[in-house]
């Protein structure tokens, strides 16, 4: 009855193992395919790069249409008759002006409709888009990302990280 008891045990563990094993191999497989493993550095689509001119101000059912395309771009979200917002916005313009990026533009009411919504709770923010999702994006309710709403220089190289 010992061995049997044994032998049971042995293949029981050996049943998790292989289950552990195949698990862990979808999630490396999956984060792949996700971008897990890439460069956190962001390579814009074409259609970004070139003289900015003004925001293009896009509804929320372009901004799920590049999500599905798998875009990579710069998003302001946005707000009128804000001091931040206005801020923000300034230091968005001359970053797309210096770098010859077109940043997109998205305004709060509506963007709370899309699925940013979930990660982005507040306005002004600045979003930087990868291959259809949220690299990164400015807090504006963090004392970490504070200095970036009141400097140009800041700012940028925060903008720099990731383009």
């Amino acid at each position: 009855m010992v061995k049997k008891d044994k032998k049971k045990q042995g293949r029981i563990v050996g049943c998790i193992i292989a289950f552990i094993v195949v698990l862990i191999g979808l999630m490396v497989v999956g984060g792949a395919m996700n971008g897990w493993f890439e460069d956190e550095k962001v390579i814009l689509s074409e259609e970004y790069i070139g003289e900015f001119t003004e925001f293009k101000t896009i509804s929320v059912a372009e901004y799920e249409e590049l999500i599905n395309k798998k875009d990579s771009f710069i998003l302001l979200v946005d707000q009128n008759g804000c001091d931040t917002a206005d801020k923000v916005r300034g230091f968005a313009e001359n970053w797309g002006k210096e770098e010859g990026v077109k940043v997109l533009r998205i305004m709060f009411a509506e963007m709370r409709e899309t699925s940013l919504h979930n990660e982005i709770k507040y306005y002004p923010s600045v979003a930087v888009i990868s291959k259809g999702r949220v690299l990164g994006f400015l807090r504006a309710d963090s004392d970490e990302d504070a200095e970036k709403f009141n400097s140009y220089e800041v700012f940028k190289g925060w903008m720099e990280g990731y383009i």
